[in-house]
């Protein structure tokens, strides 16, 4: 899908209309899954609704997050709305503003831009028992029958609070807080963090910088990325044949579906195939023994994020390239001191540390109709009933909300399911009516999650940002994506009461 701006209009910004036709939706952030949340809701017939976006254009993630080499991971022909195919992806995996480009299209194909108010960044959200209220930074209030999160559950930043980083005297910046006005040509820059965005970032700047380290405090599995372009005559067989292109999707979502065998505890074909992979992959591309134990990781494959790259071990082979696997101690005012004693110069600094998962609670405010606030009840685990409801807050629902992600296959595919499961929900409901699950089976359901998530390598407690300091997980779903799809199809209103707003 080619881009092309967004026209500049006149109009007013959209509203929720009380007596309007169909119950009034709220739904916070227009990434994929409060856009996903917006068409499904059109095709649906539910016309008053509005999109509440702090910034001033579609793309959550995509949006954000414009550091050097910014791709997805996941094969771009599945890493999109079902619905809305693109035949004109450049390659298999594509990069992050080809992702944008396609978002914003999409926004145009289905008519979102008059139903989306840009700037406008939510601080609370609370339910008198009749309805909810939305109160925002930058705006007037306003009320709605249902609020719809597709914040998703990495939002906010995680900024390491090193002693002296607010003394070092140069640029300190996040990989999604990525400063384009920083020139990093002949610059000594420090990237602290080795995973997910680092494994991008550090190929596409260690070819201009003076000298770069990276801060490594474990190693990772990193395999091939094996990415590849799609010459235009296929594009436009994908354009002219459709169900060639819906093959083509249902190949990968198969070969990912496959690899989920991975994150299993006990050993298994897939398990042992990875291994080799990245041995194999490792052992080609560094050939100093030291390094190559450095990078070798001595924790079980799955436990953290695995990740893909055809570039990552030559960059870290460069002359000018050291990685540091010494502790940081401090920030200085020029550069860091690390647990040995030594002092490594830098004039830039670059946080890949990654985000603060299900962070909606340090920013806003969720409080039910108790007047109970939902950072309160999740201080003892974070929890939601079928990934989408916590007792007790009826008619909010959260997309990618708690155990709905994933480390092998398109979060694309559950939020469609979960947007056609709100869906159902709220018909349920209807305009004037509260849904929520009851405590019973939420707490049924997490209890099931959590016990099928011992039987998966994340139990391991390798420090991966899936689980928390106390041991539980409450991130990734621990089924692969088609039994989520299976059962969430329809809803089981037994799990769930229904009553009469208050008036």
């Amino acid at each position: 899908m080619a881009d092309d701006h967004r026209p500049l209009t006149d109009a007013a910004p959209p509203v929720l209309n009380k007596g309007g036709k169909g119950p009034r939706i709220a739904i916070l952030g227009a990434g994929f899954s409060g856009m996903g949340m917006a068409i499904r809701l059109r095709q649906e017939g539910f016309e008053n609704f509005v999109i509440y976006e702090k910034a001033d254009e579609v793309g959550g993630t995509w949006r954000e997050n414009v550091y050097p080499g910014v791709a997805c991971d996941v094969p771009s022909h599945l890493y999109s709305f079902s619905f809305a195919p693109n035949p004109r992806w450049s390659r298999r995996f594509s990069p992050g503003g080809e992702i944008w480009d396609y978002m914003k299209a999409c926004a145009r194909k289905y008519d979102l831009y008059p139903r989306i108010a840009f700037g406008r960044t939510v601080t609370a959200i609370r339910h008198d028992g009749s309805e909810w209220t939305v109160a925002f930074k930058d705006g007037p209030s306003v009320t709605a029958d249902y609020v719809v999160s597709g914040l998703g559950g990495l939002h906010e930043p995680n900024i390491p609070d090193f002693p002296g980083i607010g003394s070092f005297g140069g640029p300190v910046f996040h990989t999604a807080r990525w400063r384009a006005d920083v020139d990093l040509t002949g610059k000594r820059v420090a990237v602290i963090g080795s995973a997910a965005s680092a494994v991008q970032v550090v190929p596409e700047i260690a070819g201009k910088v003076a000298h770069l380290d990276l801060y490594q405090r474990t190693p990772n599995w990193v395999m091939p990325r094996q990415s590849y372009a799609y010459p235009k005559w296929l594009q436009g067989l994908f354009g002219k044949l459709p169900l060639l292109a819906r093959a083509y999707r249902g190949f990968y979502f198969t070969l990912m579906e496959w690899r989920f065998a991975a994150f299993h505890k006990n050993e298994n074909y897939v398990k042992n195939m990875v291994r080799k992979t990245f041995a194999k992959h490792l052992e080609e591309q560094v050939q100093d023994p030291d390094l190559r134990a450095k990078l070798t990781p001595d924790y079980e494959v799955g436990c953290k994020r695995i990740l893909i790259s055809d570039n990552y071990l030559a960059a870290v082979q460069k002359d000018n390239v050291d990685i540091v696997t010494e502790g940081i101690a401090a920030i200085t005012e020029t550069g860091v001191k690390t647990k040995d004693g030594r002092d490594r110069a830098a004039d830039v600094i670059v946080l890949a540390t990654g985000f603060k998962p299900f962070d909606i609670l340090e920013s806003i405010e969720v409080a039910g109709p108790s007047g109970r606030n939902l950072r309160e009840i999740w201080k003892d685990g974070i929890a939601a009933h079928r990934t989408v409801m916590a007792p007790g807050f009826p008619n909010f629902f959260m997309l990618l909300g708690p155990n709905s992600g994933l480390g092998h296959n398109s979060v694309v595919l559950m939020i469609e399911a979960q947007v056609n499961y709100v869906i159902d929900l709220m018909r349920r409901a209807g305009e004037g009516g509260l849904i929520e699950p009851r405590r019973e089976a939420a707490r049924a359901y997490d209890d099931r999650i959590q016990r099928a998530l011992q039987d998966r390598v994340w139990a391991g407690r390798c420090g991966a940002w899936y689980v928390d300091e106390k041991g539980r997980n409450f991130t990734l779903y621990p089924h692969n994506v088609r039994t989520y799809l299976k059962e969430m199809k329809r809803p089981d209103f037994s799990e769930y009461s229904v009553r009469a707003a208050a008036r």
